[in-house]
């Protein structure tokens, strides 16, 4: 164990190991909430409290020295016990110095999977470990408004006592929870309910987009806000505001026979981040319609005007670009608001959405890129996505290595798949599939080739990466969520070599279902598990009449 040194997570500024690890009972004097949680001994050793310049520790015989930011150096002192098992702690001095002041993870828990109260509490410590110090939720419909308890309540909510239990284990933690909110676009799962049609800027309310036109669904969206408001101790609350695409389009244009989309967005949201900044409290706007960067051409052009509206200044702008793009490329997408004055976060995304498991080449680019660019850009902070469009079937639990990398990209070295194996105690063997599995011809193609028709997939160029990476998982002892991945591959494999049977999908499913109870509610789990069946039926037909088309 000697030899071994220790790694933190991100790469600190200095990390001396003097080439020992020293027997280890547990401390003393340790926060029993933290040693609690983290399943930490009580012994003889003593953590002392001194006044030095920075953050850091220093590890002596039988005590550990500290300063500085209390939640910087316990997370760094936990590690350090985790890697010794709990009975061994090296002697080290370290020194931390963080770039970002926010550092955030952006959860969507709307969907599809609801997470459970215990796997947010589960993913909060280890955030904490990591350093992050704020968790945005994204809930669309599924925060707890009392005023309103019709809307989510088929679709998992939460109460009152669930969210409430949630922020105050992350304010145990040092970590802000707050609501991600959508108040203008993306609220379909509210504006499909009978009782809202009405607010629907779109003769399909499917489409999500608010009809912010009128006064009446305007006011619903703020009161929507106000009680938000009201539930959120975190000093910043978001928004929403992305892909309002449909806005001005559809009742809106009908009343004045005059496209005004970009107009009233900018006067919608200018009402709601007054609400937010009157109740003091830091508002938080997602920032592609605000530049109107993915917009066509012609778009684009009638939506610039708004960038210039000096109400951005009062908001922190979530820029969010999910590209695997050059550092240049970045740069330029931060430099749209920095040369404006406005504050921004830098938001890479996670590429967990429409598949059961993240491409992480994507992600790992995307996420590495940006984030320098963010470093050296000096923008106030970061906020990681995960989304889940199309079902969010992509497990939590995949995210982790991710969760970890992200930081380790930001703060640290980028050096991230050592620390992995150091903090989460996992075979070197298990990293490689959990890779082999993330390369994009094997986690953007599951899906497809699951749930599709044979003749459309059987001819793709991608089983040759699968047979690749089944190779690689031959003989390895997986945990359940990647076995279930590694299934999902050999399942894919006899589909196409015209081998799979219907029993092998409700296997599937099974397996699924089973994991996805791990994490989270069972409302919405019988979409997911459709599919599967769907697909048993799909490959039961095709034996019965052969080419379906």
């Amino acid at each position: 164990m000697s030899e071994v040194k220790p790694v933190i997570v991100p790469e600190p500024a200095k990390l001396e190991f003097r080439g020992r690890w020293l027997s280890f009972d547990g401390f003393s004097n340790l926060d029993p909430f933290i040693a609690e949680e983290f399943n930490l001994p009580k012994g003889k050793w003593e953590i002392k409290r001194v006044e030095r310049e920075g953050t850091g520790l220093e590890v002596k015989e039988g005590y550990v020295e500290v300063w500085g930011d209390p939640r910087i150096y316990t997370a760094t002192l936990i590690q350090l016990v985790m890697q010794g098992g709990c009975c061994a702690i090296p002697d080290v001095r370290v020194e931390e110095k963080l770039r970002f002041e926010f550092r955030g993870f952006h959860l969507d828990v709307a969907r599809g999977g609801v997470a459970s109260v215990e796997e947010l509490k589960r993913l909060l410590r280890w955030l904490f470990l990591l350093k992050y110090n704020f968790l945005a939720i994204y809930v669309e419909d599924l925060f707890p408004w009392d005023r309103y308890p019709d809307i989510g309540a088929k679709r998992g909510r939460y109460t009152n006592e669930e969210w409430r239990e949630v922020v105050e284990y992350g304010k145990k933690l040092g970590i802000e929870v707050f609501p991600s909110l959508e108040l203008a676009g993306h609220m379909e799962n509210i504006l499909t309910l009978p009782k809202y049609w009405r607010y629907s800027e779109w003769h399909r309310p499917e489409e999500g987009c608010l009809d912010v036109g009128d006064p009446e669904a305007r006011r619903f969206a703020e009161e929507l806000l106000e009680e938000a408001i009201a539930k959120t101790d975190s000093k910043y609350i978001h928004v929403g505001g992305d892909e309002t695409w449909a806005m001005g389009r559809g009742k809106s244009l009908d009343r004045t026979l005059k496209f005004e989309g970009p107009r009233l967005y900018a006067d919608h949201h200018s009402r709601l981040i007054k609400m937010v900044k009157e109740r003091d409290k830091v508002p938080m706007i997602w920032g592609d319609m605000v530049a109107g960067m993915y917009l066509r051409e012609t778009e684009r052009e009638l939506w610039k005007p708004i960038l210039e509206n000096p109400v951005w200044r009062e908001a922190v702008i979530a820029n969010w670009d999910y590209s695997p793009n050059t550092v240049e490329y970045f740069k330029d997408k931060i430099r749209l608001f920095k040369d404006k004055g406005y504050e921004q976060v830098a938001c890479p995304g996670l590429w967990n959405w429409n598949k059961y498991y993240p491409d992480f080449d994507t992600a790992l680019t995307n996420v590495k890129n940006f984030l320098q660019a963010a470093r050296e850009e000096g923008v106030k902070g970061f906020m990681v996505t995960a989304w889940g469009d199309d079902g969010e079937e992509c497990l939590y639990s995949f995210l982790y290595p991710l969760i970890l990398a992200s930081m380790e990209y930001a703060e640290g070295s980028g050096s991230w798949e050592e620390k992995w194996l150091a903090l989460s105690g996992e075979p070197r063997e298990v990293l490689e599939v959990r890779k082999a599995f993330g390369k994009g011809e094997v986690a953007n193609f599951i899906k497809r080739v699951l749930f599709s028709p044979t003749d459309e997939v059987k001819n793709l160029p991608v089983f040759d990466s699968w047979r690749k990476a089944l190779e690689l998982a031959e003989g390895v002892r997986l945990p359940p969520d990647l076995a279930f991945i590694k299934r999902c591959l050999e399942v894919g494999l006899r589909k196409v070599e015209s081998k799979a049977t219907a029993a092998d999908f409700l296997g599937l499913a099974s397996l699924y279902a089973d994991l996805w109870l791990r994490e989270r509610k069972p409302a919405n789990l019988v979409r997911v598990y459709a599919r599967f069946y769907s697909a048993a039926a799909l490959l039961e037909l095709e034996k019965k009449v052969g080419k379906l088309y």
